[in-house]
């Protein structure tokens, strides 16, 4: 915890006035009891929370409360022996205070690397699981979001739905127009999904022109009318370029039983989309668990 300057100011004047008082009363118990802790503690207390100079000055002011104190107590003693016993104190009390001062630097120093260490963690962790053209998921993020809600759903009961997208006639756009014109494209239909499905569900781009969408707690009229609007929005973004024909087909899987693993319910969903691209493209294609084959929704 650092403290603000009116804290430092009053811990000063409370370490200054409590030397003083150990002085003052080590001068009146006489030489018989030692108060050597009373004259560390506020040096040590000065060197944790206030740094270097208050230091130096709580252990001077140590040292001189307890060399007058003990001047006076032992008056027969040579002077030049309680010299070199309060100078030896002097060295002692801001050798220890400057040690305190220095391990709370390195502490703070260690901390401070710590957290930069573990946002520099958590931003790698974020990158690898993020697609940097989109912003969206990648396909690790959301396969590891798919096998947790996978475990809910086998828990709860509930039901379980996958899209599968794949934008059609993406290699024109890029061979006519550019990579960078693909890019952007990807990105609206990236934003397309984002902009069209709810906010508790996950969509993610799988790679290359691919991009799926995990629905959580959702009816299959609630997403199959979801699934037409992203046709109808990514077709009219494909208007732009009336000489390339370009739009999306979706495949969706559905289960009302949790499937066995994560991979299986993708498969059915890529499944199902392949099924809307060999029918004509920019349609949408249903799998529901206990059906055969994916049904077309032309």
């Amino acid at each position: 915890m650092t403290l603000d300057k009116r804290a430092r100011t009053a811990l000063a004047l409370l370490l200054v006035a409590a030397l003083a008082l150990v002085g003052w009363l080590d001068y009146l118990t006489g030489p018989w009891l030692s108060f050597a802790l009373l004259y560390v503690a506020p040096v040590l207390a000065a060197a944790w929370w206030l740094g270097r100079a208050p230091t130096v000055t709580a252990g001077l002011t140590a040292s001189v409360a307890w060399f007058f104190a003990e001047a006076w107590n032992r008056r027969s003693e040579p002077t030049r022996d309680l010299l070199w016993n309060g100078g030896s104190r002097l060295v002692m009390l801001i050798a220890m205070g400057l040690m305190v001062v220095r391990i709370r630097a390195d502490r703070e120093r260690l901390y401070a690397a710590n957290a930069q260490l573990a946002g520099l963690l958590d931003s790698a962790q974020r990158l690898a699981r993020t697609d940097p053209l989109t912003g969206l998921p990648n396909r690790r993020a959301f396969l590891e979001r798919l096998t947790d809600e996978l475990a809910r759903s086998k828990r709860s009961g509930g039901p379980l739905c996958v899209a599968y997208l794949d934008v059609d006639n993406f290699k024109r756009l890029n061979d006519r127009k550019g990579h960078a014109e693909g890019d952007e494209f990807l990105t609206g239909v990236a934003q397309a999904i984002r902009d069209t499905v709810r906010s508790s569900d996950v969509a993610a781009r799988l790679g290359g022109d691919e991009f799926a969408v995990l629905f959580i707690d959702a009816k299959p009229g609630t997403t199959e009318a979801l699934a037409q609007r992203l046709l109808q929005r990514i077709r009219g973004m494909g208007d732009r370029y009336p000489d390339l024909d370009l739009g999306v087909s979706i495949g969706m899987a559905h289960f009302d039983a949790s499937p066995a693993d994560a991979e299986e319910i993708l498969q059915r969903a890529d499944a199902a989309m392949y099924q809307a691209k060999s029918a004509g493209k920019h349609r949408f294609s249903l799998w529901a668990a206990d059906a055969r084959k994916p049904v077309l929704q032309v």
